[in-house]
């Protein structure tokens, strides 16, 4: 209880100093006021450190900014996606060299505990794919929501070709719920559980 008083104190006197400076500066402050409050909710709620979530956002940038960059990467269609240090790495690439790539930028981030390889040496996947992904993503997130048995701010929810990636700081009897209610969803192939358990 008092850990979580604490984490609750400082993400609150973040926010509090972000909404200052936001309300000294003029401009937006009402969208970036809006977004440091969902920030605050979110780190309250997540079972990370807020210092691990911190770093898990940062070494996302870090890690898709480097391969954004990458210029011997072609036709790159590479999702990063980390939680406490987990690297999951998704998408297409043309060549294993640049599968080896990716690999090796993931790998060499300070943040990296581990990276989870599951780019398809394939073509870029057509938009009509990506939107269906993205649909699944939001529909297996309501589903979760909607089940009353899990708290979906807890897990993370990625789909690629409509498999869907489950990630998370989470109880056997959590993962095992977790996966059956996705399960459920109609279009979902398969569930991969990418789960750290507590």
């Amino acid at each position: 209880m008092t850990e979580l008083l604490n984490r609750f104190t400082r993400s609150l006197l973040s926010a509090v100093l972000l909404v200052s400076v936001v309300l000294s500066t003029g401009g937006c402050g009402v969208a970036l006021v809006t977004a440091a409050t969902v920030l605050t909710i979110d780190v309250v709620r997540d079972r990370r450190e807020p210092r691990t979530y911190w770093d898990d956002n940062k070494a996302e940038m870090d890690i898709r900014r480097a391969v954004a960059n990458a210029d011997d990467i072609d036709d790159k269609n590479v999702s990063v996606t980390i939680w406490n240090g987990i690297v999951l790495l998704t998408g297409e690439v043309p060549s294993q060299r640049n599968i080896d790539t990716i690999l090796d930028i993931a790998k060499s981030h300070n943040h990296s505990r581990q990276v989870i390889n599951r780019i398809e040496l394939a073509g870029r996947t057509n938009l009509t794919s990506r939107a269906n992904d993205s649909w699944l993503t939001a529909r297996v997130k309501t589903a979760i929501a909607a089940s009353g048995t899990l708290d979906a701010t807890k897990l993370k929810v990625v789909t690629e070709r409509a498999n869907v990636y489950l990630m998370g700081l989470v109880t056997t009897a959590e993962a095992t719920a977790a996966v059956d209610i996705v399960r459920t969803v109609p279009g979902v192939v398969r569930v991969i559980k990418v789960f750290e358990y507590i």
